[in-house]
């Protein structure tokens, strides 16, 4: 070889290193970049942070100088994920500290052997970006599940408020509270609850006796505590306050509102009674009582005039006499209409074979009262009950639907007790039977008297006219 040739041989070996590391830091940085890629399109807000922590391993390790050596750790949140192989007591390593809102959370952590170099700054920055994705990837996660337990609490205060009508027994509020409420909870797999009011205790599925982690929330009903509502959890499992706790306050402050507008009817049902029960013994004893004087005041009048000659004011007593009986026999009727006297004193078959004859004779249409066989209620308030929804179904219908022809029918068959009221009228005032609109008062406290029975009341519209009215009841 010429001395020339030396030359040239030894100027082209510099070109060569320098195109060599070139492509070796363009095939680091091509890692570099494909690992990025990798890890942040399959970072998705579904994936578990242990999922996510293995899709970093996954992409990281092969994308450092020395794969095969490598380890890495992420400690986040107080927990604690490592790479295949990864050893404790390793000193070697270069980290990087995730922030989730501004501040530290964790770290992430690539460990080599003693005897291996890091490729600073280029292995740095990766580990640096990625921990800057892995933060901002939290942040969004946190984000999703406040999000996602946020519209659990609207869900479940949705449907529990949508599904809490004053129709419901409290058994059943109750049991629809357990069925919106448990799904709603950090673990719906193993949260039970309990509400306690008035000395009664219900409980949801799966409950068991003794268990004492718990959040609670009291009841109040008209400013008087009545009782607590009660989630409980495993001794192991922490309870999500205080969005756990916001929620279940939220659902016995429901709960409350709920008892006090059942009350509130309750008590209506009751002046209601009680108004026609005081207006019906002041018919009865005194407003009858009075007409009755002037009936006979005006009979001896008559005497009086007729005996004297004076047969015009004789006359004139007659027809005040007369009057006064038919107001007697109406305030009568009126009476006996608020005040069933028939029904203490021979029971509910009798009330209404009496109220069917009554309302015949006062409205002059035709009024039948139909019992097959004997039909026996003891209870007292259960047969006023009865008595005052068909009192209630009839009046409506001679009324409001102008019906010519009522059907009264008792019976019981296999301890169901069954009762129709069926017209020919057109309709009652207020009821669409097709949308179960009714915001007539008689028909809601008709309503409100069968649910105290617990009672089915049913309103049905028939093809060739009419309306009936049908209640059936399990007989205890």
């Amino acid at each position: 070889m010429t001395s020339q040739d030396k030359r040239h041989a030894s100027s082209a070996h510099p070109l060569m290193d320098e195109h060599a590391d070139a492509s070796k830091a363009l095939r680091e940085r091509l890692k570099e970049i494909t690992c990025l890629y990798e890890i942040r399109r399959g970072m998705g807000p579904e994936l578990s942070v242990d999922n996510v922590c293995r899709q970093i391993f996954k992409h990281l390790i092969p994308a450092m100088q020395f794969p095969e050596i490598a380890t890495a750790m992420i400690e986040l949140d107080g927990r604690r994920f490592t790479s295949e192989k990864h050893e404790e007591g390793l000193t070697h390593e270069l980290q990087a500290t995730i922030n989730v809102n501004t501040s530290p959370c964790g770290q992430l952590r690539v460990f080599y052997p003693e005897d291996k170099p890091f490729l600073v700054p280029e292995e740095q920055r990766l580990i640096d970006a990625i921990a800057t994705d892995l933060g901002r990837w939290f942040e969004r996660k946190q984000i999703d599940e406040a999000l996602g337990e946020r519209l659990k609490e609207i869900t479940c205060l949705y449907e529990i408020r949508h599904g809490m009508g004053v129709e419901l027994s409290l058994d059943n509020v109750c049991q629809q509270i357990f069925e919106h409420l448990i799904p709603a909870m950090q673990f719906p797999e193993i949260a039970t609850a309990m509400i306690e009011l008035d000395g009664r205790r219900f409980t949801s599925e799966n409950h068991g006796q003794g268990l004492t982690h718990e959040l609670k929330s009291k009841i109040s009903a008209n400013n008087n505590s009545c009782g607590q509502l009660r989630v409980f959890y495993p001794e192991d499992k922490p309870f999500l306050v205080p969005e756990e706790q916001r929620l279940i306050d939220a659902v016995a402050s429901d709960l409350e509102r709920w008892l006090e507008r059942k009350h509130l009817e309750q008590t209506l049902v009751s002046i209601a009674e009680e108004n026609q029960r005081s207006i019906g013994q002041d018919l009865h004893d005194n407003l009858g009582q009075q007409i009755a004087a002037i009936g006979y005041q005006a009979k001896a009048l008559q005497k009086k005039m007729s005996s004297s000659g004076s047969m015009e004011a004789a006359t004139l007593a007659a027809s005040i006499a007369a009057q006064a009986q038919v107001a007697v026999m109406q305030c009568k009727q009126l009476a006996q209409g608020l005040l069933p006297f028939e029904l203490e004193t021979n029971g509910l078959m009798a009330a209404l074979r009496s109220f069917a004859s009554r309302i015949a004779i006062t409205y002059k249409i035709t009024c039948d009262f139909i019992c097959k066989k004997e039909v026996l209620i003891k209870d007292k308030d259960l047969a006023l009950n009865i008595y005052r929804i068909a009192q209630e179904a009839t009046n409506n219908a001679i009324r409001h639907g102008g019906a010519q022809h009522v059907t009264i029918s008792l019976g019981s068959e296999e301890e169901m007790l069954r009762l129709s009221i069926r017209d020919d009228g057109s309709g009652f005032a207020g009821l669409n039977t097709k949308h179960g609109v009714t915001p007539g008062m008689g028909i809601k406290i008709m309503q409100y008297r069968a649910r105290q029975l617990d009672a089915t009341l049913k309103f049905v519209s028939h093809p060739e006219g009419g309306v009936e009215v049908r209640l059936e009841m399990r007989m205890m």
